[in-house]
């Protein structure tokens, strides 16, 4: 069973924390500590300057090391700061990055459809799954995209275990949004979910470094969980989303 880190960020932030990764080599040394063998990564510059820099420092920094998959983070065209929503997604992956990142709040723009259907629309088409931090969006944006984009994989990272009976109410009216583990400390919390609507709902992630992979390691591990839910969750559920991009389009 390998695990796979769905929500890990690299670089440095404008307020360190302590601990923090700034280094892949730092990254890599922590993810051995923590027996985490892949992790996709998106960039601080990203969330906190621009994405475009980001995005190029993301590339230079996985480059030299196979278990560090690069995620973009994107944003809506109107600007002229990026392509169009094809054009952008053409570019990712033609790049080899298979993953993307949005944070509406940080960068000041709507996931409403008026204002980045077109990149969702992208997004779809080629199956690139979309990773959305909770913080950055609200529970009715998240449905409406799920609703209006039925082929395309939202993944919502960081959703507190206090709020359950939302994350639940969301799962059981979506068949395309998964979760993250990094935040769903919920005592039986992976248990209920991989009964109720199955261990293909969610990624295990850490935050890291913003916190601890440990937790989140451990968490995956003693679930009273099937062997078999546990390595989907561990790593094949992210490792299968990457693997569907339709890169031939």
């Amino acid at each position: 069973m390998k695990f796979f880190d769905a929500n890990c960020c690299l670089g440095k932030l404008s307020v360190p924390l302590p601990g923090h990764i700034d280094t892949p080599r730092e990254l890599c040394d922590l993810m051995e500590q923590a027996s985490v063998d892949d992790a996709l990564v998106y960039h601080a510059l990203s969330k906190e300057y621009s994405p475009v820099v980001g995005n190029g420092k993301i590339l230079e920094q996985t480059s030299e090391h196979d278990n560090l998959h690069p995620c973009w983070t994107l944003l809506p065209h109107h600007t002229g700061e990026v392509p169009p929503g094809a054009d952008a997604v053409k570019r990712m992956m033609g790049m080899g990055v298979r993953a993307a990142r949005v944070f509406p709040k940080a960068h000041n723009w709507t996931l409403s459809e008026w204002c980045v259907g077109d990149l969702l629309r992208a997004l779809e088409e080629v199956a690139v799954p979309l990773f959305i931090d909770f913080d950055q969006t609200d529970w009715n944006q998240v449905y409406s995209v799920a609703c209006e984009h039925p082929g395309l994989t939202v993944v919502l990272t960081g959703a507190p275990f206090r709020l359950s009976r939302q994350v639940y109410a969301l799962l059981a009216e979506t068949a395309n949004v998964c979760i993250d583990t990094s935040h769903f400390q919920l005592h039986g919390g992976i248990e209920d979910v991989c009964a109720q609507f199955g261990a293909h709902r969610l990624l295990f992630g850490t935050a890291a470094p913003h916190f601890s992979m440990g937790p989140s390691v451990m968490a995956v591990k003693y679930a009273g969980i099937s062997e078999e839910d546990r390595a989907m969750i561990a790593g094949s559920n992210l490792h299968n989303l990457l693997e569907s991009v339709r890169a031939d389009l």
